[in-house]
Formats: C-alpha cells, structure tokens, sequence
C-alpha cells in the first residue's frame, strides 16, 4: 500500500479530497494543469522584490532571464532551467516561483526556456530549442550579465531529461560551444529511461512505474505513455536517454538527482544515479519519502520549503570559489 504524508493528505483535504493527476488528451491535460498551477498561484505569499526578470525572444522562442539586483555590474553564475510537463504542457509561468526561488536565495542568475511542445512539435524540437538557449546564453552572457564560465543545467521532470540530454550534447562537441561549458547538472524527479527500453542490468532498479501505475498524484502510468506518444519519443534514442550512451555518460560533470517515493519516475533517478556513478562521475541524490513527483509544486508544503534550502545550499556549494570572468 503506498503511504503519503500527513501533509499530502492535509493538501488533498484542503482541495475537496481531490488526487490531482493529469489525465486524457493533450489539450485536456493542458487545460488540467493550468488549472492547477492557477490555483497555486493564489495561495502564493512570498514576492521576490531582489530580482530583475526579463523575457526575450530568441528566433522565436521565448527565455526568462532572472538576475539577482545585488550582481548590477557584475557577472553572476547561471543556471539553465528546463521546465516539466512531459513536453507536452507547461509553460515560462508554470514554475516562475521555482525560477524565482532559486535565482534570489542562491544569488545566481537563472534563465528558462519556453520550448516547443507536443503533439504540435515532435522530438527533437524540445531538444533542439533547450541547446539553442544555452548556446545562445554562452554567446551572449557579457550582454544579459551572466558567467559564461559557471554555468549548469537544471530542470524538473521532462525539463530534467533535457538538462541531462543538453549536456550530453555538449560534452561530445555536438553544439557550437565548448564541450567543457557546462560545470553541473541539477536533475530533480528526472525521466530518464522510456520504460519499454531499460537496459539489462537496471532492470532490477526499476519498479517504479508499474509500483505507482495508477491512483497517485500528479503523473501516472497512463499519462506518462501518452506524453511519451505525443512527443514521438522512440525507446532507443539516446539523445534524449543518456544512460542508453555509457561513453558519454564518462565526460558529464558532477550531478545532483532529486526523487520521490511515490513517483513513476523514482527508478529513472535510480538509474540516472547508478550509471553516473559507474561512470567515475561525482553524484549526489535527496530522497522524499512519502511524497509524489514533484511535490514541491505546492508551495505550503512543509516539505516543499526542505527541498528549497537543500537545493539552495547545493547550488550554492557548486558555484563557490568559482572565478565569475567572462568571454
């Protein structure tokens, strides 16, 4: 029986006893979640009144850029943010808190990307606009105010299988930057591995999917396929599962992995984190008992404020001591 905490079960209550999951065609769980997100909205309390956010269109695709005001003048360190929603929903709003968050408390400069999605752009039209922000921000990191050499990917969910299959472009010399750009990966309840295609020797890791199929929150089984259908994910392309690629799992920087009990996705932390370490590669993971993907979503969680500092003191350890020079 999957077990939930009292403060999970606190919010359901607080929302008429409702398991919110995304369900049915595209358009509806569009619509799903941004009722959602809506909703969340209204119970916000904080304000960020330290940052300057901006939004620029980049050859038609819009980036978010969060700088804190106290690096005026200065170069500060950049985290690259790929939202979730399984590239199907989602948007720059639906986790600007998040963005926020991170940009304010860990006094680094983030920017997101609002890349194409499914069903109307098929893969590899969400990797390819999640390179091109990141080229782009290398290229021009002096004129937004950004360290082109502290900078790491970080993403949720979908967004984080881009922050894994970014780099992974990157470091085999497959984009226009350097191959050693990015310097960590922050990967939270990450898709890692298309669930008719786990190699071998992970298959004993992974049980996630089917332990939590159906009658959890957030994502299922169910949802979890038709995302996968609509955006023509195929099971062996390692461009989007670098795990299905051990060579170039080799050169990857230190890496930071986020999963959560009662996730489909828990496993592909799992996987992500047994296949780095195999590879020599530094990685550390924070484990939430108790909880679904990407809890952290509801903002008066308790749990989602203990996410928020671990995840700030760590983004603050990779960026320490570094030189902010610049091209």
């Amino acid at each position: 029986m999957t077990v939930y905490l009292d403060s999970w079960h606190k919010f359901e209550e607080s929302i008429g006893g409702v398991r919110p999951v995304l369900k049915g065609t595209a358009e509806e769980m569009r619509t799903q979640f941004s009722g959602l997100i809506s909703f969340l909205a209204t119970q916000r309390t904080r304000t960020w009144d330290n940052l300057n956010v901006k939004d620029e269109n980049i050859n038609g695709i819009v980036i978010r850029i969060y700088i804190p005001n106290s690096f005026e003048g200065e170069y500060a360190p950049v985290g690259v943010f790929y939202h979730s929603g399984g590239f199907v929903v989602g948007d720059l709003d639906s986790e600007d808190d998040f963005c926020r968050t991170v940009s304010a408390d860990a006094n680094i400069a983030v920017t997101s990307v609002h890349y194409r999605l499914s069903p109307e752009h098929k893969a590899p039209a969400q990797l390819e606009d999640a390179l091109a922000n990141f080229e782009w921000i290398y290229k021009n990191a002096k004129r937004i105010g950004v360290c082109s050499s502290r900078m790491f990917t970080i993403g949720t969910s979908a967004g984080g299988a881009l922050a894994l299959a970014v780099t992974r472009k990157i470091v085999l010399g497959q984009s226009t930057i350097p191959a050693d750009t990015v310097k960590g990966i922050f990967a939270l309840c990450p898709l890692v591995i298309h669930p008719s295609n786990v190699p071998t020797e992970y298959k004993s890791l992974y049980t996630s999917f089917e332990e939590h199929k159906e009658r959890v929150p957030i994502i299922d089984k169910a949802c979890l396929l038709e995302m996968y259908n609509c955006a023509g994910l195929q099971p062996n392309d390692k461009n989007y599962y670098p795990v299905l690629d051990p060579e170039s799992l080799k050169r990857f920087p230190s890496t930071h992995i986020v999963t959560c009990e009662n996730d489909p996705l828990r496993d592909d932390g799992k996987i992500l984190s047994s296949a780095l370490s195999a590879s020599g590669v530094a990685v550390d993971t924070k484990h939430f008992d108790g909880l679904p993907h990407c809890f952290w979503i509801i903002p008066f969680l308790p749990e989602s404020e203990i996410l928020s500092q671990d995840l700030i003191k760590r983004v603050k350890e990779a960026v320490k001591g570094v030189s902010l020079s610049i091209n």
